[in-house]
């Protein structure tokens, strides 16, 4: 076998390896956002006291840090602090959504389904230790 051919191999089995342990990481992170995502249920508002609580999501290519703000049993306010995501995934409609809902339970944004449930998933989170 020739030198030329070595190296190709060497560089084919190289990227083979990159693109598995890419893939790999890929699957765990989206794993990881839907378990967080399912855990996201309903929250009693009435039990949560008038003020401002944070909420956080992060994993690999999504990271949301917001604050949420309640005031007399409802959602007031959604502040997003923080939020990587890719250009045009940033799933600016679901603050709207959930102060609409008044529930973090909302239907997630078509294309941006990992920045909605990350989204989703701080709001509730908040919320949640809120309580």
């Amino acid at each position: 076998m020739t030198q030329r051919k070595r190296v190709a191999i060497g560089v084919g089995m190289f990227l083979l390896v990159l693109a598995a342990t890419f893939g790999a990481r890929m699957m765990v992170m989206s794993n990881r956002l839907e378990a967080a995502y399912k855990q996201a249920g309903a929250v009693d508002l009435e039990q949560i006291e008038d003020g401002v609580y944070h909420g956080s999501f992060s994993d690999f290519l999504v990271t949301v840090e917001l604050e949420v703000t309640v005031r007399e049993g409802q959602i007031e306010q959604i502040e997003i602090l923080r939020q990587d995501s890719g250009p045009g995934y940033d799933a600016a409609e679901i603050p709207d959504r959930i102060l609409e809902a008044q529930t973090p339970r909302v239907e997630t944004v078509s294309g941006a389904t990992g920045s909605s449930r990350a989204i989703i998933t701080a709001v509730y989170r908040a919320l949640s230790e809120a309580q």
